[in-house]
């Protein structure tokens, strides 16, 4: 799915959160709108994180050794040795995952500040005392409610 597509559902379906909760009074609509903005400042900032990280791991990746044999060009040879290699296939399938637990995506800077943005306006419609959490809950369920139904909408395609 495109950026400008995914921008587009979501303003759809902050047109509907709008319609729904503003029905209930403008607190509830506040408090909906801000946990909606939050939620999606933190799926941009993990969007753009991620696509970086791919495309930087695609430029710099390089061929390990195990990985090179798999490629190579000597067909008749591996015809040959694939008897001999069917016992020794599991092994090297252990030993050619990747094991390093790979956390760096969750602490890109720009999903950090993201988050904090997130806490800081949580404290802030508590402070003020117009905190409603139904509402502002409806409006962070929203972004996973939003990736499901894209994902279906747009996998179809």
């Amino acid at each position: 799915m495109k950026f400008r597509n995914l921008a587009f559902f979501y303003l759809i379906l902050d047109a509907i959160l709008i319609a729904i909760s503003s029905a209930f009074g403008a607190v509830a609509l506040l408090n909906s709108q801000v946990a909606f903005i939050c939620s999606t400042l933190i799926l941009f900032a993990s969007y753009f994180g991620y696509k970086s990280r791919v495309e930087n791991k695609s430029v710099n990746y390089q061929l390990s050794e195990q990985e090179l044999e798999l490629f190579e060009d000597d067909i008749d040879d591996q015809t040959q040795e694939l008897d001999t290699q069917d016992s020794n296939n599991k092994n090297d399938k252990k030993s050619a995952k990747f094991r390093k637990i790979d956390i760096l995506g969750a602490f890109k800077p720009l999903r950090l500040l993201s988050y904090f943005i997130l806490i800081i306006a949580f404290f802030v419609l508590l402070r003020h005392g117009i905190l409603e959490p139904i509402a502002f809950l409806a409006g962070l369920a929203l972004m996973p409610l939003g990736v499901f139904c894209a994902g279906v909408f747009y996998g179809r395609k």
